[in-house]
């Protein structure tokens, strides 16, 4: 039994690729300007909740990441803009009531502070990064300006562009030296209803949403050219981009994805029938923070010769207060999460019974885990998912950026175990008594640890 298992696990180890988890890194949520906003998985378009109650949020509009790290939203009906956590989306508090302006969107500036477009004044304010006002940097009307929207954002070159819904253009904004200007005249292209901007990726531009067109459309920087890439959309208000690099746009009750390149239509994100976009005003990707990592702490029980690791805090407590005698730390751990993170596999645990080794095992490739279970039935299947870690590359054992190599090497005995460890100097030590390493590519890599 024992043989056979050592088989089976080097067999694995150097078996074929298992499917990854796949946790997108990145929420979308759009504001549904008369209800609330909704959050979806950016990558599958899935609804997961509301952010918050419309008795809170009256009136979504733009929704962005602080440089906090929290949500701001603007709720416009309440002149306010408010903070979430990006964690657990949790309400913080009120970052700041602008009373009077009807704020649609803000852009973070250079320093922190916050410039807010306000709606009803036609004019542009600026808050410090406490939400305290400081000045008015675009005044009323200046270059034509005329209900500034959402969309408000700087730019790559420095400069803050602002959308004039009612005027349907686009103004520029220069904080370094103060002047304002109107960058695309009223109704260039046919442009109706200026709504969304978005920087490119390549610095080069701005992507425009025409509500009133129906138009996508880009402002190149450096020829001052306006070109229309899409037309025909219905009300085209948000717009970012996707995880995949396509556009994401608001079209009528659906989210539109849209080649950033050439305009075409790619495909829908979320259907119509989903019934979650309505009113839309504003979308927004943004990344979802990290889980916290734990520690995976490294026990040895003399007595056995066996060891054990474990990141479990119930684990931790009973190895730690002899609850469970024999095991102390060797002072050896690596990190790992506790809680599903993007890049990371889930590991399962097994307990291996004591007629073939009264021991653990440990594994993050769903194809392992799934093999280990039909294969040996007298093993205890303890958990999916005890905690998550990266996998190699299945063919050169390289980890991704931000992990580290973490080895397996089994005992090769009768009274079957496994050790666990990220140092090369404890692997190489363990194979020169014998140890079997078990891992994918040249050097014997079984999971990448977190960093």
């Amino acid at each position: 039994m024992v043989r056979v298992l050592a088989a089976l696990m080097v067999a694995l180890a150097v078996a074929g690729p298992a499917a990854g988890q796949s946790t997108c890194a990145h929420r979308l949520f759009v504001s549904n300007y008369f209800s609330t906003v909704r959050v979806f998985d950016a990558c599958t378009g899935e609804y997961l909740r509301d952010l918050d109650a419309p008795t809170r949020i009256r009136g979504a509009q733009a929704v962005k990441l602080g440089p906090d790290g929290l949500l701001y939203v603007t709720s416009e009906m309440s002149q306010e803009i408010l903070r979430y956590r990006n964690d657990t989306l949790d309400f913080v508090d009120v970052f700041a009531t602008i009373a009077g302006i009807d704020p649609t969107g803000f852009a973070f500036g250079p320093n922190g502070d916050v410039y807010v477009a306000g709606f009803r004044t036609d004019q542009v304010r600026r808050l410090s990064p406490t939400g305290v006002a400081l000045d008015i940097p675009v005044p009323t009307g200046t270059a034509g300006l005329d209900g500034p929207d959402n969309g408000i954002a700087f730019a790559p070159d420095g400069n803050l562009y602002v959308p004039g819904y009612n005027s349907s253009n686009v103004i520029r904004h220069d904080p370094r030296t103060g002047t304002t200007t109107a960058v695309v005249p009223r109704g260039a292209q046919g442009l109706i209803r200026t709504r969304g901007i978005l920087p490119d990726r390549n610095g080069g531009g701005i992507y425009i949403t025409g509500e009133g067109s129906g138009q996508l459309l880009r402002f190149d920087f450096a020829s001052a050219q306006l070109t229309v890439l899409a037309r025909a959309l219905v009300g085209p208000t948000g717009i970012d981009y996707a995880p995949d690099g396509s556009l994401l746009i608001i079209d009528g009750n659906t989210v539109a994805r849209i080649d950033p390149a050439t305009g075409a239509r790619l495909g829908v994100l979320i259907p119509g029938t989903s019934g979650r976009v309505e009113s839309a005003t504003y979308l927004a990707v943004i990344a979802k923070p990290p889980p916290p990592k734990a520690a995976v702490i490294e026990y040895y029980n003399a007595a056995l010769d066996h060891y054990f690791v474990s990141a479990l805090p119930a684990d931790i407590a009973a190895l730690d207060s002899g609850a469970l005698r024999g095991w102390a730390r060797t002072g050896l751990t690596f990190n790992a999460y506790l809680e599903a993170a993007v890049g990371a596999n889930p590991v399962c645990r097994f307990y291996i019974p004591p007629q073939n080794g009264d021991s653990h095992f440990y594994s993050a490739s769903p194809d392992e885990c799934a093999d280990v279970r039909a294969r040996f039935p007298s093993f205890v299947f303890e958990a999916p998912d005890v905690m998550y870690v990266a996998l190699p590359d299945l063919a050169t054992g390289d980890c991704p950026s931000a992990t580290q190599k973490v080895y397996r090497l089994w005992n090769n005995r009768v009274d079957s175990n496994h050790r666990y460890t990220a140092d090369a100097a404890v692997k190489a030590a363990m194979i020169a008594r014998g140890y079997v390493a078990e891992g994918y590519g040249p050097d014997a890599v079984i999971m990448c640890g977190a960093v």
